[in-house]
């Protein structure tokens, strides 16, 4: 593994955790209510396929076969989930949000992983690369660009949580994290 990949593996890790700290905090109250399973073994299974998400999180096996890394206190995997795991939110966690700029905040902190991730190698996603080898050649200068948006987005989304106001400068960098992964920065 040479020294690129695995700095963004590091990169990644930390800014999932942050992630998953402030999606958590803002959806535990919704979600200790809830009765439904918004999980599926399948999406567990893309963590394994992946050996981008292998790298990270160092598992090899499901939990279950039917509830893949699912528990009854939530997901097994500290980092290296897919990132549909933080994009998804149901509409109740969605209504539960104050108001229109709440829900927008949330929906752009879920999708940081998605966009820290994509284009890695063509239009490829780091998850959806399925060859180990194809890990060295990854596109390294966009995706430190993308990591170092997603952390001005986080740091954004954390001065609006903290104090409750965006910086100025938010909108911009959320207008970035908002374009699709299909046209990621170059």
């Amino acid at each position: 593994m040479n020294a690129q990949l695995k700095k963004l593996i590091i990169q990644y890790s930390e800014l999932e955790r942050a992630v998953q700290e402030l999606v958590s905090a803002q959806c535990r109250e919704v979600c200790g209510l809830c009765t439904a399973c918004c999980c599926r073994a399948d999406l567990c299974e893309e963590a394994l396929e992946s050996p981008f998400l292998c790298a990270v999180h160092g598992r090899d096996e499901l939990d279950s076969d039917r509830y893949g890394f699912l528990r009854e206190t939530g997901c097994a995997l500290e980092i290296g989930r897919p990132p549909v795991c933080y994009e998804f939110f149901c509409d109740e966690l969605q209504a539960a949000q104050p108001d229109a700029l709440h829900r927008n905040v949330l929906l752009v902190l879920g999708r940081l992983p998605a966009y820290a991730g994509a284009n890695a190698l063509g239009n490829a996603h780091l998850v959806e690369i399925m060859q180990k080898e194809q890990l060295d050649h990854l596109a390294f200068q966009r995706l430190e660009k993308q990591m170092q948006t997603a952390n001005e987005a986080l740091d954004c989304i954390r001065a609006f949580y903290n104090e409750g106001t965006l910086p100025e400068h938010s909108r911009r960098v959320f207008d970035r994290i908002a374009v699709s992964s299909d046209s990621a920065e170059d």
